[in-house]
């Protein structure tokens, strides 16, 4: 660890939210106070638990990935290739799972509406706050009668109450029959209303015409974000250019806020801000998006599984990065998000997030010197306050040192006071380093950062972790991790499938960590 690296925030333009901004900040805690679990509810254990646990507390026979977490820190959502978690077979390679953490129970949820398992793949999912309602992606045939497209990804949602599975991306009775048009990669917001998601379909948002979205062969990355209210109906184009037309180019990787009225997002379009503002207008900034970087373990694939298997993937180059984004639901507006200290639009990469009141952007900017594994640029973490305008680099490391390794998957609490993330850096805490990937959780309000994945005692992981998502508190944190010695009263050797794993504390720490941080979760302007 060496040189020295820059860690203030720099303040720009303040971008006001609508008028009523304060309002609907508390609006959106209320929606996640409304949304939270039942009062009576016993308390979820403290400490590390496994949980990809097979029935009956078997060995999972294979692979486990996390997706998220209930906002009461209740429910945690994964994926799995493994096919022993629940009784009743499976029919697919990949299936997204709940586990009630205060039960131990899991149910397998990306279901067909009569609640029989699906025979496709589910590569994306996402769970509301109170653990009620969970997005996911399918190529299944057997959803929902009446399916006229046969292995088109789709998004649907799962009322894990009435066991009913619903499709969220259009209609049965779409004449749109190529199943290269996919959606998938959703998001949803805290009471389950609002769906967020990429689409390639051309018949979502009626009246645009000749200038619908579309994969005309050769397959192109026009790809859009949709958002779609689940109690109207109505499906709105989100990625819509100043100049009245879809954007212009791929965008993906969206994530709605928990009051559904702010949705982040990652473009390659040049249409979707005033052309002094596109990232064509930054050359500066744009070799580090087809830079040799340094990806974090788990990063999304840009294309949904019909496209990177089918015939399109010969046609089409996939990129590392790309410039991140924020639409206003109420306004229409979009804005760049993913500025670095200089106030200059930088290219993310694919993990980049908002926070849950929709008024913090998290991305992971390249920056070049090297990294841990060989790459010319490694990734560095950033929030950015939207409102406000300033910037903090989060995994800059310590006093006079510099990051080489990557950083990035970063998810962030309700108070927007604590930030968790992976990392392959060596110099964000004082001491021994982990020779591999480690979940870590910085202050935002202090700047301390600990590690999150280790062993009962403190000591580190014997293996990698990734891929953490924090619950609105911050009470819990699920996470990815090849370790075997996490749990107390194991000391397993490293594996080589990654399992999924809840650590749990029922609050940050000391006394100082009590309460929302006044400076960072207000909503001052």
């Amino acid at each position: 660890m060496s040189g020295t690296t820059r860690t203030t925030r720099t303040a720009f333009g303040t971008r006001t939210r609508r008028s009523a901004g304060a309002a609907g900040l508390l609006a959106a805690a209320a929606v996640l106070a409304a949304t939270a679990a039942p009062a009576q509810a016993a308390p979820v254990p403290r400490g590390t638990v496994q949980v990809s646990v097979g029935v009956n507390g078997a060995a999972p026979d294979n692979q486990s990935q996390s997706k998220g977490i209930s906002a009461d820190g209740r429910y945690a959502l994964f994926t799995s290739w493994a096919t022993n978690l629940v009784e009743q077979p499976a029919k697919s390679a990949r299936d997204a799972y709940v586990r009630d953490l205060r039960t131990g129970r899991t149910e397998r949820v990306n279901l067909a509406d009569d609640g029989s398992a699906l025979n496709g793949f589910t590569d994306y999912a996402a769970i509301n706050a109170d653990g009620r309602y969970v997005a996911f992606e399918s190529d299944a045939e057997n959803v929902l009668p009446g399916m006229q497209v046969q292995g088109r990804t789709e998004v649907y949602v799962r009322d894990r109450r009435t066991g009913r599975t619903e499709l969220v991306s259009g209609g049965l009775t779409s004449g749109d029959t190529d199943r290269f048009h996919a959606s998938y990669a959703p998001s949803i917001s805290a009471d389950g209303r609002y769906v967020a998601f990429v689409s390639a379909r051309t018949d979502l948002v009626p009246g645009l015409g000749a200038d619908a979205p579309s994969l005309a062969r050769p397959y192109t990355w026009d790809y859009n974000i949709y958002v779609t209210d689940r109690w109207t109906g109505r499906t709105r184009l989100v990625s819509l250019g100043v100049d009245g037309k879809p954007g212009d180019s791929m965008s993906l990787n969206p994530t709605i806020s928990a009051d559904g009225r702010t949705v982040g997002f990652t473009s390659f379009a040049s249409n979707l801000v005033p052309a002094g503002q596109s990232p064509a207008a930054r050359a500066a900034t744009a070799p580090a998006a087809a830079a040799d970087v340094e990806p974090a373990p788990g990063t999304a694939p840009a294309l949904p599984r019909s496209a990177r298997e089918g015939l399109a993937a010969p046609n089409l180059a996939l990129p590392t990065t790309g410039a991140y984004y924020t639409y206003d639901v109420d306004s229409g507006r979009i804005s760049a998000a993913s500025l670095d200290l200089d106030g200059k639009l930088g290219f993310a990469s694919f993990d980049a997030t908002i926070s849950p009141d929709g008024r913090r952007a998290v991305y992971a900017l390249p920056e070049p010197g090297g990294s841990t594994n060989g790459h010319r640029y490694h990734l560095v973490l950033y929030v950015r306050d939207l409102r406000k305008g300033t910037v903090t680099k989060v995994s800059g490391g310590l006093p006079s040192t510099t990051s080489v390794g990557t950083s990035d998957h970063g998810s962030i609490t309700a108070d927007n006071r604590w930030i968790y993330f992976s990392s392959a850096a060596d110099n964000l805490v004082a001491g021994p380093q982990h020779p591999g990937w480690e979940v870590y959780r910085q202050d935002l309000r202090t700047g301390r950062t600990e590690r999150v994945a280790t062993a009962p005692d403190g000591s580190f992981g014997n293996g990698s972790s990734t891929d953490p998502f924090v619950d609105a508190a911050g009470d819990a944190v699920v996470f990815g991790s090849t370790s075997g010695n996490l749990v107390a009263g194991t000391a397993g050797p490293a594996t080589a499938d990654a399992q999924v794993f809840a650590r749990t504390s029922g609050h940050h720490g000391g006394d100082d960590d009590q309460g929302q941080d006044q400076g960072q979760g207000q909503d001052d302007d």
